[in-house]
């Protein structure tokens, strides 16, 4: 299975690292406590500067049968660890993590083009990955909008380790604090430099890790026109714990993990601990009804806490979820709803296409929701 690949590629944490990492969570806890964020979540954050300068290169990825010609875009993040939170000092320490870094396809010229700002899963990150994961040749070449996909951090170039994000995986939960901020932070920065461009139409559409992170943007985005969450977590530290390697849990007895204090820790980076600014005609989610990484419990809470928007609820697990033809579907038929089309041939075609196509499988997870 995907957990258990994911558990024998990171290897096992030796005893005192785990017993180091649990003291860093007590810690942390009684910040978060003293700090008043479990109270204020959205206090913990800070807005972000507009981006002044950036570096750009161009590349080729293979994508959907060719390959697609993108810019790639970095600039400094100037995202601060929280310095009253354990190893602020350590989070700055990863050099290669201080960089945004977004892969760009644009329409040169055409300012009227919306965009569509697609945010990976974890393990993501690459171009050729990415590429794949939101079927971008679809999205730029023939429906006519203009992508940008994030990187997350810790992933792709990001990222340090053998495995993209896999430094996410360690006992140390005080990662997902820093992570889930900085992505916010990152992708508020991004969404910036997309306005300056002149866009007046975008949609944020996340994958899994990346749903989770863009249920968080939307709590800070009222001009966002789509937010579109796939596959999303909602409850980080329950999703921890079904994930947990087996190797951790035969600590339990000697090294128990105080699940309490993760989830007082996180308070601040969960979506269900933020209202949406986007407007619920604009939300959408969609979930796989098999899927044992993000279990379907997970995508209902964030449907109902984000007051019960259109959803889809697909035959299938996790990782296939972007070969599955009904969320392709799905998600045009968002972008459509939402406004975020293009005006010309491909995008008129495609808008029609989205109007003939039955919508009975999103009521039909609606409705099996309600209950």
């Amino acid at each position: 299975s995907f957990t258990l690949g994911v558990n024998l590629l990171t290897g096992v944490p030796n005893p005192t690292e785990v017993r180091a990492a649990h003291e860093a969570l007590d810690r942390a806890a009684r910040v978060v406590e003293s700090r008043g964020w479990l109270g204020d979540p959205r206090s913990f954050y800070r807005t972000p500067p507009r981006v002044e300068t950036w570096d750009e290169k161009e590349g080729r990825a293979w994508a959907q049968g060719r390959f697609l010609r993108y810019r790639e875009l970095s600039f400094e993040s100037e995202y601060r660890a929280h310095p009253a939170l354990p190893h602020a000092d350590r989070w700055a320490a990863y050099t290669h993590n201080q960089r945004t870094y977004a892969y760009v396809l644009e329409h040169e010229g055409e300012s009227d083009r919306p965009w569509v700002v697609g945010v990976h899963g974890f393990g993501m990150g690459s171009p050729v990955v990415n590429f794949a994961g939101f079927n971008v040749r679809r999205l730029h070449h023939e429906l006519g909008l203009n992508v940008l996909l994030p990187v997350l951090p810790l992933h792709g170039p990001r990222g340090g380790a053998h495995m993209s994000g896999s430094e996410l995986l360690t006992p140390d939960f005080v990662n997902l604090v820093y992570v889930f901020s900085q992505a916010v932070w990152d992708i508020r920065r991004l969404l910036g430099w997309v306005r300056d461009r002149g866009a007046d139409r975008i949609a944020l559409w996340g994958v899994s890790l990346g749903g989770y992170t863009s249920a968080l943007v939307s709590a800070f985005e009222a001009d966002l026109d789509c937010v579109i969450a796939g596959i999303p977590p909602s409850d980080f530290p329950n999703v921890a714990r079904d994930n947990q390697p087996w190797v951790l849990r035969g600590y339990e007895r000697e090294l128990a993990i105080d699940w309490h204090n993760v989830r007082k820790m996180t308070h601040m980076v969960s979506p269900l601990a933020l209202d949406p600014v986007v407007p619920r005609e604009k939300r959408f989610v969609y979930a796989g009804i098999a899927d044992r990484v993000v279990r379907p419990d997970q995508a209902r809470a964030l449907w109902r806490h984000w007051g019960r928007p259109e959803m889809l609820w697909y035959s299938g697990g996790h990782v296939a979820s972007q070969w599955k033809g009904e969320v392709m579907t799905f998600i045009e038929s968002a972008l459509a709803k939402s406004g975020v089309v293009h005006g010309g041939p491909a995008g008129r075609r495609a808008k029609a296409r989205v109007r003939r196509r039955p919508g009975s499988r999103a009521a039909a997870g609606r409705a099996a929701d309600s209950h």
